[in-house]
């Protein structure tokens, strides 16, 4: 059994839950029957399209996602600077 955050952003509102199944098509399926069910958190949100609909998922490990952003070097210049002296 896996887990699965889903986040659907539709017609201003914003749904996002964790379900627990053995497929990605399942955990989809499941998080559609939970968001008529009205088990999903539902909030309001106006920062997307309101005419489009987005999808995301993703699987969980352990709780967490697997993304692993690295290290950034303290220091690092992004640019030149927009003032000059001397």
């Amino acid at each position: 059994m896996n887990s699965y955050r889903i986040q659907i952003r539709s017609e201003g509102k914003y749904y996002d839950g964790i379900i627990d199944a053995e497929t990605d098509s399942e955990a989809l399926s499941q998080a559609e029957k939970k968001m008529r069910a009205g088990e999903f958190q539902c909030q309001d949100e106006d920062f997307y399209n309101k005419s489009r609909v987005f999808i995301t998922y993703e699987e969980l490990k352990n709780g967490t996602t697997g993304v692993d952003i690295g290290e950034a070097s303290v220091g690092v210049q992004m640019g030149e600077s927009g003032v000059k002296t001397g």
